[in-house]
């Protein structure tokens, strides 16, 4: 429903991360500096509950490199990959797993197989798993907390009309209606407007299925009494033909 493209993978060493950088990442060793580090790489906003998240996930995604001996180009492309993975899950609240698993294996083949200039051997075949069982554990397995922290949240507000109903105070106000009907026109199409496309959609979606199931119930309703008088007049008729005729 995103209706957004899935970007293509490419090779991401020394991307985010230059030799230099990486260099100096290697230095660090507190979990602080480590944190300033990612925070002035990747350019998180400050205190915040969602660069925290962030650089705990980063922190701890070192540590896993450090702990398995990467070098330094296989550090760049390892955090780099988990950047833009991150990335792709958390741009559309809509559930993308499937898509985003498949970009993050994309991404793994770019790094293990040895066809210059399309792929560069970063990763040996025993760390692509360890990379991959490491990110499904930490991160895929946790995917929808991510989805509920790093998007937006989705508000429906419904609301129904009924023929034949008045509102309150409209038989006492006589310039009040159509001026709230106007008021109401303009404030709902700046909402329109100030709305994200997905949601205006998504809002679309649900007034439609609304409208059939209100026609549907209606249906409903009128056929009991629609064959109701039928029946009467059936009963009514049957009646009138079986009274006995008086004799002349």
């Amino acid at each position: 429903m995103h209706n957004l493209p899935t970007p293509k993978a490419v090779i991401v060493t020394w991307t985010d991360f230059s030799r230099e950088q990486t260099r100096k990442l290697e230095a660090l060793h507190d979990p602080e500096s480590i944190n300033e580090f990612f925070i002035k790489i990747f350019e998180f906003k400050r205190n915040t509950k969602r660069t925290i998240i962030l650089c705990d996930l980063f922190y701890y995604a070192l540590k896993f490199a450090r702990t398995n001996e990467f070098n330094h180009e296989q550090i760049s492309s390892f955090l780099s990959i988990l950047k833009r993975v991150h990335d792709l899950s958390n741009r559309t609240p809509y559930a993308n797993m499937e898509e985003t698993y498949q970009y993050f294996k994309a991404l793994i083949s770019k790094h293990s197989l040895f066809r210059p200039p399309h792929n560069l051997r970063i990763f040996t075949p025993d760390l692509a798993k360890k990379i991959m069982d490491y990110v499904i554990d930490t991160y895929f397995r946790h995917i929808k907390m991510y989805k509920y922290i790093f998007t937006p949240y989705i508000d429906f507000n419904l609301n129904f009309t009924y023929e034949g109903m008045t509102q309150k105070g409209e038989e006492n106000t006589i310039d009040g209606p159509a001026e709230t009907e106007n008021t109401d026109a303009v404030q709902e199409q700046k909402s329109e407007n100030e709305e994200n496309p997905d949601l205006v959609e998504v809002r679309k979606l649900i007034q439609a299925y609304m409208k059939e199931e209100l026609r549907k119930i209606e249906n409903t309703t009128e056929e009991p009494s629609i064959k109701t008088e039928k029946q009467r007049r059936i009963k009514s008729s049957s009646s009138r033909s079986s009274k006995p005729r008086t004799p002349k």
